[in-house]
């Protein structure tokens, strides 16, 4: 499995890019978490595939925080 350039929208992680792994069509996987940078709370933030960019990156929302 290839990886793919993943920017991310909304949410605390706006801006960053981070690298996923994509299916063999080529499509990033469709749901990515990332641990809530806070030490006082254990919960992920949640990313959902959007829609391809021009330069062959793939653009991730913001869908919220799960605990």
């Amino acid at each position: 499995m290839e990886d793919v350039r993943v920017r991310l929208c909304g949410g605390p992680e706006d801006g960053h890019e981070v690298s996923v792994s994509a299916d063999p069509s080529g499509k990033p996987i469709p749901r990515i978490t990332m641990p809530l940078k806070s030490p006082h709370v254990r919960a992920v933030v949640v990313y959902e595939r959007h829609r391809a960019r021009r330069d062959g990156s793939w653009e991730f929302t913001y869908v919220g925080v799960e605990a």
